[in-house]
């Protein structure tokens, strides 16, 4: 497990979805290969953002596969919380991960640190000025309602069920979840989540280390949580910390009851 091995972007994979995302339809196939090719330029400027995203995207597709599950099949919108979102680089990449079909996705990004929630809102707007200025139109097809990401400096649970906050998610997603900081606070957080799922609905997390994850999942475990797909990410890249790696593994939780809903 290295991060020599980039990944290789692939026909409808991370960057066709975010050209369509940003576009507000599916008209990737139809832009220019110059735009596409500048677009993919732009984002590998970033350091690491594009190799990290991409192996994300795999992931995500791994481990839904593993799981049988489709969150959000059969609806034109699906609801997504992004808790603990930090500066929320993955926002962009989740909503047109999850969008994909046509979808309109509402992506609530919480956060209790102001400072990171800022840097996020900004991370956004750059990732979309870089669309328009590369020549990506704005569409709506068929009238369709555009995706959006409301980032929200707050208790996740002091939100849920207020103005345009839903009481329920179609996914909940948790990036680098960190129960070794505070278990009793993490536990409480596991819960609030499986509470939140809708019926056919997942908690997605990843995990920096092996024993944390494997804690992690524990925990799920035994306030009821039922684990559908737990996988090793073999892209993932390695951090100064001693076993500590960029999405490192990747797990699929469903709440009591829910393992039967056909996806």
């Amino acid at each position: 497990m290295t991060d020599s091995h980039p990944i290789t972007p692939r026909p409808g994979g991370m960057l066709e979805g975010l050209i369509n995302l940003h576009a507000g339809g599916e008209i990737a196939g139809e832009l220019d290969p110059e735009v596409i090719a500048e677009l993919r330029r732009e984002l590998q400027a970033g350091k690491f953002f594009a190799r990290d995203m991409e192996a994300l995207w795999a992931m995500l597709d791994l481990v839904l596969t593993r799981a049988d599950r489709n969150p959000g099949r059969g609806k034109d919108d699906l609801d997504l919380l992004n808790l603990a979102c930090g500066r929320c680089e993955e926002g962009s990449v989740l909503s047109a991960y999850f969008g994909r079909g046509r979808r309109t996705v509402r992506q609530f990004a919480l956060d209790l640190r102001e400072g990171e929630i800022d840097r996020g809102r900004r991370r956004y707007r750059a990732t979309e000025s870089l669309f328009q200025e590369a020549g990506v139109p704005k569409i709506r097809a068929g009238g369709r309602q555009a995706s959006t990401i409301e980032f929200v400096a707050d208790d996740a649970t002091r939100l849920v069920g207020y103005g345009e906050v839903p009481e329920r998610f179609d996914v909940v997603f948790i990036r680098h979840q960190n129960l070794w900081f505070d278990r009793a606070v993490w536990q409480r957080i596991y819960e609030f989540c499986l509470a939140r799922i809708s019926d056919g609905g997942v908690l997605v997390i990843t995990s920096y280390f092996d024993k944390e994850h494997i804690e992690a999942l524990s925990v799920l475990r035994s306030l009821g949580g039922i684990v559908l797909a737990s996988e090793l990410n073999a892209h993932t890249r390695r951090l100064d910390y001693p076993g500590k790696t960029v999405d490192r593994h990747v797990a699929v939780v469903v709440a009591p009851g829910s393992v039967g809903i056909q996806m």
